[in-house]
């Protein structure tokens, strides 16, 4: 049994099988097991283990089992950049979600919960002023406004957010691009929020 440009090259019962393995991010273990045709046709079971995870082992009555050999799978240059990329979109997405989460930060969840519906009765009451809008009304009522006068802060308020959270998402996603693109580990660590 032997590692050759990232296959398995095994010999099962005078037959030579490759079998393609996964590229790795950090050296893993490979194990090639006879197995009975029932549990796997072919009789060949493979085990690919990184450091910290549990082994993957035939699921048979080991008695049938027999291990044909073991070799190290060396870490990959791809799998490297992969599972950095990979990290590092996930860096980025927290940091737009804390941005965007900042936007609404003065305002109890149970306001911004509304938000929405606000929205409805205040585009409705733009276009039709005598649109029922009960949210609205009530809100304008306790504070003394008139609804129309609540209904153009509203949408104003919307728009605001609008267009800042679609900066916020625009930088996340061209941060994205970036990422996708990166050819290398350098070029991956000068991308920022």
């Amino acid at each position: 049994m032997q590692i050759e440009n990232g296959n398995l090259v095994v010999e099962v019962e005078g037959s030579t099988m490759t079998v393609p393995l996964p590229e790795v991010a950090t050296a893993a273990k490979v194990k090639a097991y006879l197995v009975p045709e029932a549990y796997r046709p072919g009789r060949l079971f493979i085990s690919v283990t990184v450091p910290g995870q549990p082994e993957d082992v035939p699921a048979c009555s080991q008695d049938l089992v027999e291990l044909l050999g073991e070799d190290i799978l060396e870490v990959s240059d791809a799998a490297i950049l992969n599972a950095a990329k990979a990290a590092k979109l996930t860096e980025i997405n927290g940091e737009c979600q804390k941005a965007v989460a900042a936007l609404a930060a003065d305002y109890p969840d149970s306001e911004v919960q509304s938000w929405p519906q606000q929205v409805k009765e205040a585009t409705a009451l733009s276009a039709d002023p005598q649109s029922d809008a009960p949210l609205l009304t009530a809100i304008a009522t306790a504070r003394g406004l008139p609804v129309a006068e609540l209904a153009s802060r509203v949408l104003q308020k919307m728009n605001a957010y609008v267009a800042a959270s679609g900066v916020l998402i625009g930088q996340r996603q061209a941060a994205e691009d970036l990422i996708t693109a990166a050819e290398d580990l350098e070029a991956l660590s000068a991308i920022s929020w």
